[in-house]
């Protein structure tokens, strides 16, 4: 029976330093500290959770190319004005309670307007020739001064899109190389200006009374980088 309990000692010894060798080690659960240990610990942050004051200085990535851009800051105007006492009165106001704020003249965009012409010619003496021409044939017009179509013949300037292109038409048909094109309109505005924050930073309140004093004023949001230059 001695040799059996010897053999017995033996295969255990034997099927233990082949499961020690040949089975594989056990695996890292992957829901745990799968990371790299530098990326523990960061959080990422939710547009949601930045406030606005925070956004001009978050910076988004493009990922591919690597380019990197701010978020365009957002100015509040308040107007227009079109009294000057009107606007002295609240930036008064405003700046009295520690608030940034200025007034400025603000080109803005007013109805697009369409202008029939003749393109510049070579000198203004050489326009003045093709204006002589053109009235002697009954066709109102007259010489553009300035500009970029300097030297060029005006044949009038249209509100609407249809007129202009009726015109054109008809003088093209009576052998004037006429063209038009468009001419947005602009005009200027006085508004105060509120720098990102300003505006948030006063008091439901004081908007009110603001509005109940002056009702037809605005308060609207704008790129700083339009109103401020």
């Amino acid at each position: 029976m001695r040799w059996i309990a010897f053999f017995l000692v033996a295969l255990n010894v034997v099927l233990f330093s082949w499961h020690m060798l040949v089975a594989p080690a056990p695996q890292m659960n992957s829901g745990q500290n799968s990371l790299p240990q530098e990326s523990q610990g960061k959080r990422i942050t939710l547009v949601s959770e930045i406030s606005p004051e925070e956004l001009p200085a978050q910076k988004k990535s493009s990922g591919l190319s690597g380019e990197s851009f701010e978020v365009a800051e957002l100015c509040t105007l308040v107007g227009p004005l079109t009294e000057e006492y009107q606007g002295e009165d609240i930036l008064q106001r405003i700046q009295s309670l520690q608030v940034e704020a200025e007034l400025r003249d603000i080109e803005m965009q007013g109805q697009m307007r369409y202008w029939v012409y003749l393109p510049p010619l070579n000198s203004r003496r050489e326009a003045y020739n093709r204006l002589r021409e053109l009235q002697s044939q009954g066709v109102d017009s007259y010489v553009i001064p300035k500009g970029s179509l300097e030297n060029g013949i005006s044949f009038g300037i249209f509100s609407e899109r249809a007129r202009a292109e009726s015109h054109t038409e008809d003088l093209q048909g009576r052998g004037v190389s006429a063209q038009f094109r468009e001419e947005p309109q602009t005009y200027m505005e006085r508004w105060i200006v509120m720098p990102p924050g300003s505006a948030e930073s006063l008091a439901i309140e004081f908007w009110r009374q603001l509005q109940d004093e002056y009702p037809d004023l605005d308060r609207r949001p704008n790129l700083c980088s339009e109103v401020l230059g």
